[in-house]
C-alpha cells in the first residue's frame, strides 16, 4: 500500500492498556529481533524493535504516545505495513500541524530505526531520504497560527534554477520566552510574492540535536546567532562550507544534520 494513500491519524488520547501483556521483553537480544523488515512488519515487530533501541539507547527516549502516532487511520494489528514509509509520512504530518514536539520524537524514532537497520543488516541498509507527503485532512488537526510577525532573526533563499525559489525567515514566535525560545519560520515565495500556508513552530529546547532537520537547524542556528549579536552567520556558513546541500524547500525536511556541536 502507498502511503500516500494512507491518512495519518494522531492519537491524542491514546494511553497504554494496563491489561496489555508485557512479554518478556527484558530476555531479548538484537539476535531475537535482527530478522524483522520494518518494511514490511507487524505493529507488534515494529513495537519491539523500537522497545529494544530505546532501553539500550539513552537518547532515544521517545514516549509510546508518539510510536502509536505512528499508526495510519483504519490500522489493522495483524497487518504488515512499512513503518519506515509511515514515519517519515508522520514526521512531516507532524511538522504541517505544527506540533513540534511530536516531531521531535520522530526523528529520534527515525534514528532509532536507522541504527536498527545497520546493526541488523550488518551495515548494508540502504539511506534512504524520506518523502515529503502534501497533507490535507486539516479539518481534524488544530493548526498552529500566529500572524504577527515579531523580530526576524534569520532568512535564507533555497531553490532557485529549475525550483522555485522560496525565502525562509526566522523570527520569535508569540508564545517565546528567555527561558524557552520558540521559533516561527514563514516562507515567502520569491516568483508569486506570496507566503506559503505552511508555519513551523519549532521549540529550540525540544530538538533532537543528533538528527534535528534543516529546517530545525535553520531555526537552531538563526536563534544562536541572535544570541551572539551575530545574523545568518552560523546557516550560512553551514551551506557554504558543504556540510548540507538544499536544493528545494522538501530537503528542509527529508535531510538532517547532527546538531551536538552546538
Amino acid at each position: 500500500m502507498m502511503v500516500n494513500d494512507i491518512l495519518f491519524q494522531t492519537h491524542l488520547n491514546y494511553q497504554i492498556d494496563a491489561n496489555t501483556p508485557q512479554d518478556e521483553d527484558d530476555s531479548i537480544s538484537m539476535k531475537d529481533i535482527s530478522q524483522i523488515d520494518l518494511h514490511h512488519c507487524l505493529f507488534a515487530d515494529f513495537l519491539k524493535v523500537l522497545s529494544f533501541m530505546r532501553d539500550n539507547n539513552p537518547d532515544m527516549d521517545y514516549s509510546d504516545f508518539s510510536i502509536d502516532a505512528i499508526k495510519p487511520a483504519g490500522f489493522v494489528e495483524d497487518m504488515a505495513y512499512d513503518f519506515v514509509e509511515l514515519t517519515d509520512y508522520a514526521k512531516h504530518t507532524a511538522i504541517t500541524i505544527g506540533n513540534m514536539a511530536l516531531f521531535s520524537d520522530l526523528q529520534k524514532i527515525s534514528s532509532a530505526i536507522e541504527s536498527f537497520n545497520l546493526n541488523a543488516n550488518d551495515g548494508d541498509a540502504s539511506e534512504k531520504i524520506g518523502n515529503v507527503y502534501s497533507f490535507n485532512d486539516y479539518d481534524n488537526y488544530e493548526i498552529k497560527d500566529n500572524s504577527a510577525i515579531f523580530q526576524e532573526i534569520g532568512s535564507c533563499v533555497v531553490g532557485g534554477g529549475n525550483d522555485e525559489a522560496i525565502k525562509l525567515t526566522a523570527s520569535f514566535h508569540g508564545s517565546s520566552t528567555i527561558e524557552r525560545p520558540i521559533i516561527s519560520i514563514r516562507s515567502y515565495s520569491l516568483s508569486t510574492n506570496m507566503y506559503l500556508t505552511n508555519q513551523d513552530i519549532i521549540d529550540i529546547t525540544g530538538i533532537y540535536k543528533p538528527n534535528a532537520s534543516i529546517m530545525e537547524v535553520f531555526a537552531y542556528l538563526s536563534y544562536y546567532d541572535y544570541k551572539h549579536d551575530a545574523y545568518n552567520q552560523s546557516f550560512d556558513k553551514l551551506l557554504i562550507g558543504g556540510d548540507v546541500t538544499i536544493d528545494n524547500l522538501d530537503d528542509m525536511y527529508a535531510k538532517s544534520y547532527d546538531l551536538s556541536a552546538f
